[in-house]
């Protein structure tokens, strides 16, 4: 069986992005990532992190934003489905084990994070299924 190597967990060099998780929707802020001091101390934070919905995957995703990469960063003007764009976004894989079984979590990261639009109510198409629309 063929090995890939995967540097870092980064996926990214593996996939393509966009048609990976198609559109992304803001969910809501989560608390910061803290570093933690040698004593087991909560720390200043370090990144800020946040829910998305991919429309491709159906599944939810956390985002973390370094603050070293973009001290700046101000989520308070996202709403709950807004459609949202990640600048330089990537993809890792984790292995988290729990004793009795090991789980692979994705996490995406980012530079920062644009508005695209808002997601509306579902129409109603002619075959009874419903769309989504998006209002730019």
């Amino acid at each position: 069986m063929a090995k890939i190597k995967v540097e870092n967990s980064n996926l990214t060099p593996l996939l393509d992005f966009k048609k990976t998780f198609g559109r992304l929707f803001f969910l809501e802020q989560l608390n910061d990532k803290e570093a933690r001091q040698t004593d087991g101390e909560r720390g200043e934070a370090v990144a800020v992190r946040f829910e998305v919905l991919s429309e491709t995957q159906g599944a939810e995703f956390t985002v973390s934003i370094d603050l070293a990469d973009n001290p700046l960063i101000d989520l308070s003007s996202f709403k709950m489905d807004d459609e949202i764009e990640l600048v330089e976004g990537q993809v890792f894989e984790y292995n988290i084990n729990n004793n009795a079984t090991s789980n692979i979590v994705v996490a995406l990261k980012a530079i920062d994070v644009k508005k695209i639009g808002k997601l509306t109510a579902a129409a109603p198409i002619k075959n009874g299924s419903s769309k989504i629309q998006n209002d730019k």
